[in-house]
């Protein structure tokens, strides 16, 4: 008999409590915290979040498991003590598992379409849970293809949330809310952390490819170490580092709209710059495979660090609140 703690690895528990986290901060900590300065608190907001978030993590969840199903000879060689489907959970149970899990996002998504009236909605969420079946069938064996369909999925998990805020807006207040910034706002933040999650979602699925490297080879997948080497692919990710670095910088200096802020530029520095420039320096040294799997627990961190932004935006909005 399958235990709950198996089907909660299988569906790698860790990773979505850590997507519930960011779905959470980014809509209680930068969205409702930026409409309450215009006095506005969307209908049946609780509900809205609520059905996002089932979407996301059920998806996501779902995706894990399909991951995994046709991951098993992949697996047999990478981490060969973990490997759960054909073992502790059978096939015919895994599959089973994702078309619940996943039959259940989707249904979420489509009651998010019903109640704001808008047919895109339900037809996104569709076209994500495709997406994870074709990554996990197929795509991921394809060179940058499926680590950019993994990174796109981790956008729209945050965008998602100012789609469907903005929709449940523009119904409320019609015209009217077009006079104010608050659509185009919610999308630059919502936007924005879905450019972040993207891009280090990206980065960490490249460092996964080469601690997969073996796996990968005997399965004839064409993953960028596999095609191009492990000198290249430390060369592209170390240029992806910077690159975030300096666009993550650019963003915190130019673009943060609090007056006065000097917190978000110390969050920036001792949060994201000094991890990162750690990171670059791990990845020009690493060698070992025990080392890429620590690296890719690292950016996962750095990840974390950076979404929890949100609190901070949330305490800033709250601190720009208070009479003068």
């Amino acid at each position: 008999m399958v235990t709950i703690k198996t089907w909660l690895q299988l569906i790698r528990w860790k990773n979505i409590l850590f997507l519930a986290y960011i779905v959470a901060s980014l809509f209680y900590g930068v969205v409702m915290p930026y409409l309450a300065q215009y006095h506005i608190i969307p209908a049946n907001s609780g509900l809205l979040f609520g059905l996002l978030l089932g979407s996301t993590v059920l998806i996501a969840a779902g995706g894990y498991v399909i991951n995994d199903y046709f991951d098993t000879k992949i697996d047999e060689i990478n981490r060969p003590t973990k490997v759960i489907v054909g073992k502790s959970v059978t096939r015919a149970q895994a599959a089973m598992g994702f078309q619940i899990l996943l039959g259940l996002g989707v249904l979420c998504g489509l009651c998010l379409a019903v109640l704001l009236r808008d047919v895109t909605i339900g037809l996104i969420y569709i076209v994500i849970s495709g997406l994870l079946w074709f990554y996990s069938s197929s795509y991921k064996r394809q060179l940058i293809i499926g680590n950019l369909m993994i990174a796109v999925c981790a956008f729209m998990s945050c965008f998602m949330i100012g789609y469907v805020v903005n929709t449940q807006l523009i119904q409320t207040y019609q015209s009217l809310i077009y006079q104010t910034p608050i659509i185009i706002d919610i999308y630059a933040w919502t936007a924005g952390f879905g450019l972040f999650s993207f891009l280090f979602t990206f980065l960490r699925e490249i460092i996964k490819d080469i601690d997969d490297i073996e796996g990968d080879r005997e399965m004839e997948c064409h993953t960028i170490p596999i095609v191009w080497g492990i000198g290249t692919t430390k060369i592209i990710l170390m240029a992806l580092t910077i690159g975030i670095l300096l666009l993550t910088g650019y963003a915190a200096l130019a673009y943060i709209p609090f007056t006065n802020d000097t917190i978000t530029l110390r969050y920036y520095v001792f949060g994201m710059a000094i991890p990162m420039l750690i990171l670059l320096c791990w990845i020009g040294i690493a060698k070992k495979r025990s080392q890429w799997q620590q690296i890719s627990q690292f950016v996962k961190f750095i990840m974390l660090i950076g979404c929890s932004y949100a609190l901070v935006v949330y305490y800033l909005y709250y601190i720009n609140s208070l009479p003068a």
